[in-house]
């Protein structure tokens, strides 16, 4: 159907047609007041002797004139066409009628079109177009919109506060576009956050974008910061543009948290020597009256609160010792008594055997538990018989069953308390061969901070190659701070490492080159603190080949005090970490 308007002009993609006359002076144009020439055609600065190419479909045509039209004459003889027939337009005419713009209804992708107009009367004066116009133009091919997403910010607060996240498209679509939305991370959907909509998202055609919000949970568990990883699958009518988007989920840690659980046992201790619970203040309490634990005895379920913490004030940092057998307890830990700011006696309250959980409670509502009141310990993952857990950066880890026994102080235990321990130390030693890896790419020490270093330069690592005895400092560390938990990975060539790491390289928070990695899997690491080796790994004295602590083609890791090891040569013929038959434990 063609319609015309006057005198109103729409103007998109633009063609340019100039009808004119020319003498053959010098004199310039002069216009011939009876005939229509054409003199220029353009469209997109492109002349009109060669097919124009790659038209937008939602285009405009406009077409000028030397003189006033007849608007019926031009409407009735104008034809825009394809090889499928005509195509339906809409036509308008300016203010002066020498001006006409067509606005096609529908054009297809990458299809050949001719817009014509047969020689004939046009003008109002009967002003003759001599010469018949044709046009001939192909559109652009279909390129689908891009749908990517984007949140309105990228840390959210546990409190239940929201972020808005927005699916957007770069264009319009010509038909719905839908799409799966997929969480990840490390923050567990409807436990630590909400969604306002289904996963199955829809942008309805003609519109660009499509919101909804995520709200977080203050679920009352002592869990670290989390991560919420949002992606699209599964997307239709449109090309997936979009990497992974992650929102981090601040922990917002209650005034008082659980630490660690104890049920110590070590030369000659009694029964209940070593049972204790270690409390931490996140921030100032007027009042510690106000909390109170519990023990679930034999995964019976909960016994209710069965000690109520004294009235006393504490500052946010103060480490706090419940202990059933305070001065017995206090002599064991001798000089790290002073790790703690308040140590109080519990008496019979403090009761557990080590596979029984522990509830902290506020007023009586239980804000964290250790273990599973449900459950007996025993065997279980969470157990600490003879033993500890602790919490590192808001995960639990144990010294390992019975691990105290043998030891009278905790000084000399093969699992120190970790409040007890020096505060860096090491966790993992590797000489690693894998497909690829070279003589030196997989030679790493792994380090643990057990609390807060403002300045990490006061530890060095030394390599005793050979079993020729110590070789003295010969790495320092970088003077930079570290916080509790963190784990730090001093590798001999830090991109080859963290390739067959993959993922896992994210398990360390600090990645440091140094060429003083030279370890062969036979020989012994020592850790440093000043001039004073804190810590050993192997036997400085001895030739590891053979030995039960040899590393060669493998590692060597540190649970609790404990250490194990993959096993020689246990990476070979693996091209990453998590394929081999000894995947590095931090990256299980």
């Amino acid at each position: 159907m063609k319609t015309y308007k006057n005198p109103i002009l729409q103007i998109g993609f633009i063609l340019v047609l100039l009808f004119i006359g020319c003498n053959d002076d010098d004199e310039g144009v002069i216009l011939d007041d009876t005939i229509l020439r054409v003199l220029t055609t353009n469209i997109t600065e492109t002349d009109f002797d060669t097919p124009v190419e790659g038209v937008p479909v939602n285009t405009s045509v406009e077409i000028i004139f030397s003189h006033s039209l007849d608007m019926d004459a031009v409407s009735s003889a104008l034809d825009l066409s394809s090889g499928s027939g005509s195509v339906n337009y809409e036509i308008e005419f300016s203010n002066t009628n020498s001006t006409v713009s067509l606005m096609p209804v529908a054009l297809d992708y990458e299809t050949n079109y001719t817009l014509t107009l047969p020689a004939g009367t046009y003008g109002t004066k009967g002003e003759e177009l001599d010469n018949p116009l044709s046009i001939n133009f192909t559109t652009a091919a279909f390129v689908p919109p891009t749908l990517t997403l984007a949140s309105n910010v990228s840390e959210l607060d546990e409190n239940g506060q929201a972020a808005t996240v927005t699916a957007s498209l770069n264009k319009v679509a010509n038909s719905d576009v839908t799409a799966t939305l997929i969480f990840g991370g490390s923050a567990t959907k409807d436990s630590d956050y909400s969604i306002s909509t289904v996963e199955n998202i829809v942008i309805p055609q003609g519109e660009l974008s499509v919101s909804f919000d995520i709200t977080t949970n203050l679920d009352g568990e002592n869990e670290g910061n989390e991560i919420i990883e949002i992606s699209l699958d599964e997307v239709t009518n449109a090309t997936n543009g979009s990497e992974s988007i992650e929102i981090a989920i601040l922990e917002q840690l209650p005034a008082l948290s659980l630490k660690g659980v104890m049920a110590l046992t070590w030369d000659g201790s009694g029964t209940n020597d070593g049972k204790a619970v270690h409390l931490v203040a996140n921030q100032d309490i007027a009042d510690l009256s106000l909390y109170g634990l519990g023990t679930a005895n034999n995964g019976g379920g909960t016994d209710g609160k069965e000690f109520t913490l004294p009235a006393i004030s504490v500052s946010a940092g103060d480490d706090i010792l419940v202990a059933r057998e305070t001065a017995l307890l206090t002599t064991y830990f001798g000089g790290c008594t002073t790790e703690f700011e308040h140590v109080l006696d519990a008496d019979s309250a403090i009761n557990q055997n080590g596979d029984d959980a522990i509830e902290l409670y506020q007023g009586d509502v239980v804000i964290e538990t250790y273990g599973d009141v449900n459950v007996d310990g025993t065997g279980e993952p969470w157990e600490y018989s003879g033993s500890w857990a602790y919490k590192f950066d808001g995960f639990w880890t144990t010294g390992g069953v019975d691990c105290s026994i043998g030891s009278a102080t905790v000084a000399d235990s093969s699992c120190p308390y970790p409040i007890c321990s020096e505060a860096l130390a090491l966790k993992g030693v590797l000489a690693l061969l894998w497909e690829g890896s070279g003589t030196n790419g997989g030679k790493a020490v792994h380090l643990k901070a057990n609390k807060d270093i403002p300045d990490l330069s006061i530890y060095s690592v030394g390599v005793a190659n050979n079993g020729g005895g110590t070789d003295g400092i010969e790495f320092t560390l970088p003077a930079i701070a570290v916080e509790e938990g963190d784990d730090i990975l001093l590798a001999r060539e830090q991109a080859t490492i963290a390739t067959y790491f993959g993922s896992c390289t994210d398990s360390f928070e600090f990645i440091i080159e140094t060429g003083s990695m030279n370890q062969n899997g036979d020989d012994a690491i020592e850790l440093y603190n000043g001039d004073v080796v804190v810590e050993t790994y192997g036997d400085v004295d001895v030739d590891g080949t053979g030995a039960p602590w040899e590393y060669s083609g493998s590692w060597a890791y540190k649970v609790g005090g404990t250490w194990t090891v993959g096993g020689v040569d246990c990476a070979a013929g693996s091209t990453t970490t998590q394929e081999s038959s000894c995947t590095y434990p931090a990256c299980n």
